[in-house]
């Protein structure tokens, strides 16, 4: 059976990001392209504000501050693309790679929200493309970042189910639903594994629980429905 995908995260990571740009140059001053960056950043002139930080990298290349905000307005970048369908993997790629880098100086308790939602959205693409072991690659480190985040776990339990890893998959999606029981989505693929693995009583039991949790969603009901199908005859 298909495996049903959560909505995509939208812009949730990025306000945070902001307080933490705020923090950082709170803390350690800035100078003239370091607040013309923030100042960019803020009022969502993106194309200047990464030419600043670009600008301020060039100066001072280990500059954290500078490394976070150009990992930050990359991936609003990317994700203005996202809203017009025009984002890709390499998109996706130089963000993760700017998040790598502001992880290498040291600061990866600020970025692990960001960087896992970055890790996040590459995966995805790769999935789409049917590269699943680099996109589980992607997945495991998102979650080593973020073990909580719902769309990476939701994710991943697709990635390990399309792998053929259907006892990881099923671990990995009854985690998810011991941290969201309201998300709907993980009982929909929970379902699906365990009918693909044989499992078809508790495939219908899981898929019921989703209905208890979303009485009118059309695709639980139709889970339901042609499971009780195939069992009428076989």
């Amino acid at each position: 059976m298909e495996m049903i995908r959560a909505s995509l995260p939208r812009r949730e990571p990025l306000p945070a990001a902001l307080c933490v740009l705020l923090a950082f140059f709170a803390l350690c001053g800035c100078n003239g392209d370091l607040k013309r960056a923030r100042e960019s950043y803020r009022v969502g002139d993106y194309p200047r504000a990464l030419r600043l930080y670009q600008a301020e990298l060039d100066r001072h290349p280990a500059s954290p501050e500078a490394r976070f905000g150009y990992a930050v307005v990359l991936q609003e970048i990317s994700l203005e693309k996202k809203a017009r369908g025009q984002d890709d993997e390499t998109d996706w790629s130089a963000v993760v790679e700017a998040y790598e880098v502001c992880a290498r100086l040291g600061d990866s308790a600020n970025i692990a929200g960001n960087y896992a939602i970055s890790l996040f959205h590459l995966a995805n693409k790769l999935y789409l493309m049917g590269k699943f072991a680099p996109a589980l690659e992607h997945l495991e480190t998102a979650r080593r970042m973020d073990p909580k985040n719902k769309y990476v776990l939701n994710l991943a339990g697709i990635v390990q189910y399309s792998l053929g890893k259907y006892q990881e998959a099923q671990e990995t999606f009854e985690y998810l639903i011991a941290e969201d029981p309201g998300f709907v989505s993980a009982y929909l693929n929970l379902g699906n594994v365990l009918w693909e693995s044989g499992s078809e009583d508790a495939a219908l039991v899981t898929w019921k629980q989703a209905l208890a949790v979303s009485p009118d969603n059309k695709a639980v009901i139709n889970r339901i429905e042609i499971a009780l199908k195939k069992i009428a005859g076989s």
